[in-house]
């Protein structure tokens, strides 16, 4: 039986063994290159698709600006044409046969030049209005601090002077706003001419000056922004959506071929040890049946010479003990591997755990009392019956008992936990030793291997193979308070 030492000892006692645990890394690439490559693509193609409509939405947005550019050149034209027709029938006829010339710094031409303008543009979106004169002097102006400046036209005033038409946009705000597209304000002026026109004919007369028309268009352009910042955003949240989508299903398709794959190596794993097992198995049977003949007739011939010598040589009865007890333990070593070589199937009848753990402990009564052990059995409950093969789970407890009084260097106390849990019945045995080191819990069950110097390493591997053939349950935990606690559940029937 395998023997745990103290934790400080553990690695020193421990034989080298290769270790059988699976591990994640031992999966080939291979195995999920397909889904790297759907998530590979899914991400390229997503940012491709994203970028696609930030440039989708900028030539949209860049057409609807041009668009409404060219409208509103359009609609200021038409403006400066319905306010030349305006300003001459009503405002230039009317004053010079009144007056005699024009001249707007007569305050009564200012206002009826200010009247006519304002009810011609009246409801029409118009920010501002001035009119030059032909050596380009502002004359009249919505804003009257700009009256009688020189020189405020610029080229558009020029053009305008030879009869084209033109506009040129203002924007301003910070460099980051105008380039996104959303400037502060953003106004449009456009230079027209001012004609002096001719009753049925379609050629006009004189130039008589230029007005400017100034349009807000701020709100617009601010629209716009809107609206394509809401295409960017839309589309960023459904390819956000579309992307932890798909991410989702390909995330959920990797971890089943991840388990898939764990689960047939795991299988190819077992097939293997249960392959090297069996051949073992084999070998020790074999090797086993070979020796235990031998040793039979070396056991027994010791016990005869014994009894023959009686006490007339100590010295020779002393070597007979020795011979009689390794042999003995040679016995039990030998057992455990044709246990462990050619398990038998459990030849179950309804039993009561109590009556096996008091068998064993009877058998064991002995060894405790001299070794200072003692030991604690806690009822937690009503226990059901167990249909059980009394002899295996007798082994079992036997294995698990002399375990925990050989990890006991001081006298302690063993303590058994039996309750129900369910359609379960559930038994704990704890000792006050040392517990077992962290590293080694999850080898304590495998075949062969022992902290001890000597020792198969096979009793807590029978042991769950026992508990397994009973379609059981067993593991080995660390006690809060030390010491290590053996746990096993077992398929339970009726309350006894």
């Amino acid at each position: 039986m395998p023997r745990f030492r103290r934790r400080r000892d553990s690695s020193r006692s421990a034989r080298p063994r290769a270790s059988t645990g699976f591990d994640r890394s031992s999966l080939s690439r291979d195995t999920v290159k397909p889904f790297e490559l759907v998530k590979n693509f899914t991400s390229v193609a997503l940012v491709v698709i994203f970028a696609g409509t930030i440039l989708l939405s900028m030539i949209i947005t860049h057409r609807a600006r041009t668009v409404l550019l060219q409208k509103s050149e359009d609609y200021a034209k038409l403006l400066a044409n319905n306010l030349n027709h305006q300003v001459f029938h009503k405002f230039v006829l009317p004053t010079a046969l009144q007056f005699g010339r024009i001249q707007l710094s007569n305050e009564l031409q200012y206002e009826r030049m200010d009247r006519v303008v304002r009810s011609t543009l009246h409801g029409f979106n118009v920010d501002t209005v001035s009119l030059y004169d032909t050596h380009n002097v502002i004359s009249y102006s919505f804003d009257e601090s700009l009256v009688g400046k020189k020189g405020a036209g610029g080229l558009e005033y020029d053009q305008a002077l030879k009869g084209r038409s033109t506009s040129r946009l203002y924007q301003s705000g910070s460099f980051l706003s105008i380039l996104m597209g959303a400037p502060e304000k953003s106004r449009l002026k456009t230079f027209a001419p001012l004609y002096a026109e001719k009753p049925m004919e379609k050629v006009s007369g004189r130039l008589l000056g230029v007005a400017e028309i100034t349009q807000d268009l701020s709100e617009d352009y601010r629209t716009i922004f809107w609206f394509q910042l809401l295409i960017v955003v839309t589309s960023a949240g459904i390819m956000g959506l579309l992307f932890l989508t798909l991410r989702f299903y390909v995330q959920r398709g990797e971890a089943i071929l991840w388990q898939r794959a764990e689960e047939r190596l795991k299988l190819e794993e077992q097939l293997s040890r249960a392959e090297r097992l069996a051949s073992l198995g084999e070998m020790a049977a074999g090797v086993s049946h070979e020796i235990r003949n031998p040793l039979g007739i070396i056991r027994s011939t010791a016990e005869l010479l014994k009894k023959r010598s009686k006490d007339q040589d100590p010295a020779a009865t002393r070597l007979l003990d020795v011979i009689i007890e390794e042999s003995t333990r040679l016995n039990g070593i030998v057992t455990d591997f044709l246990n462990f070589a050619r398990p038998s199937a459990p030849r179950t009848t309804s039993i009561r755990i109590q009556d096996v753990l008091g068998k064993t402990l009877s058998f064991l009564s002995p060894r405790l009392s001299e070794k200072g052990h003692k030991v604690r059995v806690n009822e937690h409950g009503p226990l059901p019956a167990l249909e059980a093969d009394e002899n295996q789970l007798y082994q079992c407890f036997l294995n698990i008992f002399i375990n925990a009084v050989q990890a006991m260097d001081e006298p302690g106390t063993i303590t058994v936990d039996l309750f129900r849990d369910g359609d379960v019945l559930e038994i704990s045995v704890t000792d006050t030793g040392a517990g077992v080191d962290e590293a080694i819990l999850n080898k304590v069950f495998d075949p062969f291997f022992t902290t001890k110097e000597r020792g198969t390493g096979l009793g807590l591997c029978l042991v769950r193979n026992i508990v397994e053939a009973h379609s059981g349950r067993v593991w080995v935990e660390n006690a809060p308070v030390g010491g290590a606690r053996v746990r096993m559940r077992l398929p339970a029937e009726d309350t006894l």
